[in-house]
């Protein structure tokens, strides 16, 4: 995310100044590749270049032929073998892989740029699904690397509308998104063909998530490092404590947001949750703590409340915020304390590492064991993508 953040930044700063830029896109895989479909890169008419579509390998690359993009303001998708050093832009990386990228040129009249669509679920906190054209055959020519997003709200954005492919693209861009409603795998993405009168197509369909969103009740020196390990992997933090925003501003200022809570019972009207949002109580303060505690139960959105402290606080604060009233079981699962994984921790900076990894784990549905160890696939998506751009069916 932290990735993306920074090239939506950058593109933005380009735009304000009226200079043009091309992104390329990771569309097609076959075979080990260093990036999945989705991974981008943005590269500036004056050759500066941010993001990654490979190891390192295939960057160089991909900026020239950007320039080229640029100068005849058409997109164009490229293949390249990342092993066999006599096929098309060859590398020997030793990787056994081929991806193809889609180079599209921004801004072109008429055509919408997929870093405005990608900004409306960043900065918009929405989940879309992402659908681009990304091969077509002549009769379709018009229709490469146009695109459709479609939000949580079931709004469309983009420039497909018009093209013949526009409502078979958006009936499966609903079927996608509701079928993986549920899922908190971040990196959804698969391929479809279609083969119209005009001629065949392939759409490439992604999921894109918001930015984690963290929430941390408290300002003690542990605070700190948390902030500024989240914020290192592009999260949006919230501090949240009893003293001015001015004053945890000045503290923590890599954070995005500051707050000023008197009273625990009012934390859900200063603090807005989501699917994609983790909170940590950590005040060092019991009474403060299991207020908050009780409190955030509330929030049904929310799947990770942090407890600092050792396992008996917290299961103390539980049974007596039960006295008042029972939990559910789904209310009790959302509750981590001691908060973080078991790596070996002591010091403030090992915790909060500790804490953003099961964190990361549990809003993506990982159970954070060791990768050596997993059997099925690292990465998520679905298997059995094409891998040359000539094999229509």
């Amino acid at each position: 995310m932290k990735e993306l953040l920074d090239m939506l930044n950058q593109a933005g700063a380009l735009q304000r100044e009226g200079r043009p830029f091309a992104v390329g896109t990771v569309v097609r895989i076959g075979g080990s590749t260093y990036r999945r479909p989705g991974a981008r890169m943005l590269v500036a008419e004056d050759g500066r270049r941010w993001g990654t579509v490979s190891g390192g390998c295939l960057e160089g690359e991909v900026a020239q032929r950007a320039l080229h993009v640029l100068e005849t303001s058409r997109p164009e998708l490229l293949p390249f073998d990342l092993d066999d050093d006599d096929l098309i832009f060859g590398f020997g990386t030793g990787c056994n892989g081929v991806a193809h990228v889609l180079l599209e040129p921004v801004p072109v009249e008429g055509r919408a740029s997929p870093i405005d669509l990608l900004n409306r679920c960043v900065e918009d906190r929405h989940t879309g699904l992402l659908a681009t054209v990304i091969d077509v055959e002549p009769g379709l020519q018009d229709s490469l690397a146009r695109h459709l997003l479609l939000l949580d709200d079931g709004s469309l954005h983009g420039d497909l509308e018009g093209s013949p492919l526009f409502e078979r693209v958006r009936d499966h861009a609903r079927h996608v998104m509701a079928e993986h409603a549920a899922s908190s795998d971040p990196y959804v993405w698969e391929t479809q063909r279609y083969t119209l009168d005009a001629g065949k197509a392939e759409v490439l369909y992604e999921r894109v998530l918001p930015p984690v969103r963290l929430v941390i009740f408290g300002e003690g020196h542990d605070v700190g490092p948390l902030v500024r390990f989240a914020a290192g992997l592009g999260w949006r933090v919230q501090v949240v404590g009893r003293k001015p925003a001015a004053e945890l501003q000045e503290r923590f200022p890599d954070a995005e947001a500051w707050t000023y809570l008197m009273h625990p019972e009012e934390a859900l009207k200063h603090v807005t949750v989501d699917s994609r949002t983790a909170v940590l109580v950590m005040n060092h303060t019991y009474l403060r703590d299991r207020r908050l505690l009780q409190t955030l139960l509330e929030a049904t959105p929310l799947r990770y409340i942090g407890m600092l402290g050792p396992r008996e606080r917290t299961a103390r604060i539980i049974t007596e915020v039960e006295m008042n009233q029972p939990l559910t079981d789904d209310q009790r699962a959302r509750i981590y304390g001691p908060i973080g994984l078991d790596i070996g921790t002591e010091t403030p900076e090992e915790i909060a590492l500790a804490t953003l990894a099961e964190v990361q784990a549990v809003l993506h549905g990982r159970p954070a064991g060791f990768l050596r160890e997993r059997e099925a696939p690292i990465h998520g998506g679905r298997a059995g993508l094409p891998t040359t751009i000539s094999s229509w069916p």
